[in-house]
């Protein structure tokens, strides 16, 4: 798969994993200190109305156990990837009554722009989009992690 393979010869290789192993390192400092996740406004996390938010946590997690698997980072990072799969698991996964499975606490949707500006960067924007279950953004780098562990 071509998406899993970063070539040692590349370039920018050591310019790029140095600033990978940086965003994993700031990462880390902002995870909830009770479930191990993120808030869906990673750097505020006591303020009213932030949330425990799966779509990045999942990504984050997704790039720590494949940082650490590849050597982008330091092998030390999938360690802590796979403690927090298992605290994502804990935290945002419930069994429905018909016995599947759903990722709770999604972000529904976040970007910037909009024409006329509608979403503005703010802390009042991104906390007001819908929260919903199974949105994509969360379910692909929670089945691809899980994946992954399974080998």
């Amino acid at each position: 798969m071509y998406w899993t393979f970063f070539p040692a010869d590349h370039p920018k290789r050591s310019e790029i994993t140095s600033q990978l192993e940086e965003l994993a390192a700031a990462l880390e400092k902002f995870r909830d200190p009770e479930t191990g996740m993120w808030y869906q406004v990673t750097d505020q996390g006591g303020r009213e109305g932030n949330y425990l938010e799966s779509t990045g946590s999942a990504m984050f997690i997704y790039s720590w156990i494949k940082g650490g698997e590849k050597g982008y980072l330091d092998a030390s990072w999938k360690e802590k990837g796979v403690a927090a799969y298992d605290q994502f698991v804990q935290r945002f996964l419930k069994e429905e009554a018909d016995g599947s499975l759903s990722i709770t606490d999604c972000c529904a949707v976040a970007g910037l722009g909009g024409d006329p500006v509608y979403r503005d960067g703010s802390y009042e924007y991104y906390i007001s989009e819908p929260i919903r279950d199974n949105d994509p953004k969360a379910v692909g780098p929670f089945i691809m992690t899980s994946v992954m562990l399974s080998k």
